[in-house]
């Protein structure tokens, strides 16, 4: 179970960084094991309160603090970092 983020994106090309619990209180009805449905709520909550920037990736850490998982926005969808797919540049 997810119970802290870390959102990384970019407005007006300045790096910007948020960071909060993942709790019940805080996101209602979230199933707080799926990474994506967490980052999608956090998110939408920040637009909500009016912060809206181009997001790039997430870690979340789960609830015994000893481990982070890194989730990327890749087309259009927030996966793994590990499950994104590598560009060949040749």
């Amino acid at each position: 179970m997810y119970v802290y983020y870390i959102l990384r994106g970019t407005k007006k090309n300045q790096v910007v960084e948020f960071d909060g619990d993942v709790t019940e209180e805080l996101f209602p009805g979230v199933d707080r094991t799926e990474g994506p449905d967490v980052i999608k709520a956090v998110v939408k909550k920040l637009a909500e309160q009016g912060t809206e920037e181009n997001w790039t990736e997430c870690d979340l850490t789960n609830e015994y603090y000893d481990r982070d998982d890194t989730y990327a926005y890749y087309n259009k969808n927030w996966i793994r970092r590990s499950d994104v797919p590598l560009v060949d540049n040749r």
